[in-house]
């Protein structure tokens, strides 16, 4: 009887410890997908689409501070006036969900082609965004990211 109970415990423990995993990881896909959607959002300059990824309060900190999601847009307006292209390569996402707010770091290399006169260029830059992403009626939103330049380089483009 006593092996009995054992295996018992032993079995719903291995069970709920399952379904945990199971929501640990579909909640960190949320933090993943909102992560390579604004890189993808940003690349293929649907400005619009921000809104669904970023909630209306939305603050970017480090080389610049933009103090809505308003502000944003606007700034990405003008990014896209000075830059024929971009494109942001995610590396690591490292972070961790506590309650409903995630709080993380994404490294990124994020590419920007320009022209300097008749001569096409590209800016890369290295970046480690540090995240804060918070459930907004059950859908991951970004509340905010602080920009951390760590490297750029220009090189010209044949």
């Amino acid at each position: 009887m006593n092996k009995l109970k054992l295996v018992s415990a032993v079995l719903i423990s291995l069970s709920i410890g399952i379904i945990y995993a199971k929501d640990v990881k579909n909640i960190n896909d949320q933090a993943e997908e909102i992560i390579y959607l604004y890189a993808e959002i940003i690349d293929s300059k649907n400005f619009s689409e921000l809104k669904s990824i970023m909630q209306t309060n939305f603050k970017m900190t480090g080389m610049y501070e933009i103090n809505s999601l308003e502000e944003f847009m606007f700034a990405m307006q003008e990014l896209d006036k000075n830059f024929i292209q971009t494109m942001h390569f995610i590396g690591n996402i490292n972070g961790e969900w506590i309650d409903d707010t995630y709080s993380g770091k994404t490294y990124c290399i994020a590419s920007h082609i320009f022209k300097d006169g008749e001569q096409t260029k590209k800016l890369d830059m290295g970046i480690i965004y540090t995240d804060v992403i918070r459930l907004d009626n059950n859908k991951a939103k970004f509340v905010s990211r602080d920009f951390k330049l760590i490297w750029s380089n220009t090189t010209d483009v044949l």
